[in-house]
């Protein structure tokens, strides 16, 4: 098959569902050429061809099997151009979060397929829109992602780890307020942990306590971030997937996280990590607590989430694409 997918960008985040399914459906044997704007940023590792345009037009659509769009405003010009039969790839329900709700509506309601990223994510879109997907869940690159020696067996002081995303980088759900806070209770129970953030957008938060700034711009310093704390923490009011709570699982970290809905395909609470509900503060702090003063409970934890996440592979992620893809060509 060949597949197109327009894109704004592949910069971080969630975009990385783009590059791994590319890179899985090109190992399977598909043709897959991502087309982007001529200054368009490209954070990953790609195997798939890659085309540059002035910018996303219909006319700039090279002619495919099927063209996944995913972000609203590459929608319109990969149906305008009927170069091939178009597949909407949802990484995120944007009415729920754009300036132009209207504008991302109406992107979900033109007669294409919609693929979705979590159950919770479908019944987003089910809801929005009446309209039914199919859900193509995430997965973790085990090889990458996996254990490395803690930190806090050198230091003797255990790391709590955190990606931080601020409200001033647009960031409004992703609760940083929230940790911070719990982290200034947190010290005040049990004293003497550090704190260790991956701040993408380069965010320096004015924070009560002192951190660590750890740069990893490569999935391989992402992993040596997660294996190398001994908790980490997620706290999103909602997500559509929520892949960071997952690879720190895989990296063999215990993970504390909100239920932000996405996460609830993979997440069992109290077996392969713990859950908290969006901005209880308090029960974040008590479970954060807990796991800093009961090493068995915090390993055990962590060597159950190891091990569950091995099954969430992105070839059982690009299995399930080109299942649905062979099944649209046969109608």
């Amino acid at each position: 098959m060949k597949l197109v997918i327009p894109v704004l960008s592949l910069e971080t985040g969630g975009t990385r569902f783009i590059y791994q399914l590319a890179n899985e459906m090109v190992d399977k044997g598909h043709s897959v050429e991502i087309v982007l704007p001529e200054n368009a940023v490209v954070a990953w590792p790609l195997r798939a061809q890659i085309t540059r345009v002035k910018e996303l037009s219909p006319d700039a659509i090279p002619p495919a099997d099927f063209i996944l769009p995913n972000f609203y405003p590459t929608v319109f010009p990969a149906w305008e151009s009927k170069k091939g039969r178009v597949v909407r790839l949802s990484l995120g329900f944007e009415p729920l979060w754009v300036a132009e709700k209207e504008k991302a509506l109406a992107s979900y309601l033109i007669n294409a397929p919609i693929i979705s990223i979590s159950e919770w994510h479908r019944q987003l879109i089910l809801q929005g829109t009446g309209r039914n997907s199919t859900v193509i869940p995430g997965g973790v690159d085990s090889t990458v992602f996996c254990p490395y020696t803690k930190k806090s067996l050198s230091t003797g002081r255990l790391t709590i780890g955190y990606i931080l995303r601020s409200k001033e980088h647009g960031y409004t759900w992703k609760g940083s307020e929230d940790f911070w806070q719990a982290c200034q209770n947190l010290a005040e129970l049990v004293p003497g942990f550090d704190i260790q953030v991956v701040a993408p957008e380069g965010a320096n938060y004015h924070a009560p306590l002192p951190y660590e700034i750890v740069k990893a711009h490569a999935d391989s310093e992402m992993a040596r971030f997660y294996a190398q704390t001994d908790i980490f923490v997620s706290t999103s009011y909602f997500e559509a997937f929520s892949m960071p709570p997952l690879e720190a699982m895989a990296c063999g970290t215990a993970v504390v996280t909100t239920d932000n809905g996405g996460n609830r395909d993979y997440t069992k609470n109290g077996e392969n990590c713990f859950l908290v509900p969006p901005s209880d503060i308090q029960q974040l702090t008590l479970i954060l607590a807990h796991l800093l003063t009961q090493p068995n409970t915090r390993n055990q934890l962590a060597e159950v989430g190891r091990h569950f996440a091995q099954s969430w592979t992105w070839r059982n992620s690009a299995d399930k694409l080109e299942t649905l893809l062979l099944q649209l060509a046969r109608t």
